[in-house]
């Protein structure tokens, strides 16, 4: 399974029928909990690429880069 490369921290509680789970995003430095009746995890394992953070973060990166590089 492939996560995020920003996510520090995942952590799946479970009480009586309810999964809470538990990350840290490295990127806006929060920790985050996502409520769920079925097995359905946070957007960071599911499909990061969608994930509004990450799309900013990686163009930050990428702007970085390629101005070292030009």
């Amino acid at each position: 399974m492939r996560r995020c490369p920003y996510l520090e921290e995942l952590v799946k509680d479970q009480r009586i029928m309810l999964r809470v789970y538990k990350f840290d995003c490295h990127v806006d430095h929060q920790s985050k909990r996502k409520y769920a009746l079925s097995d359905s995890p946070p957007i960071c394992v599911r499909n990061y690429e969608d994930c509004h953070l990450y799309r900013a973060e990686r163009r930050r990166e990428d702007q970085t880069i390629t101005r070292y590089t030009d």
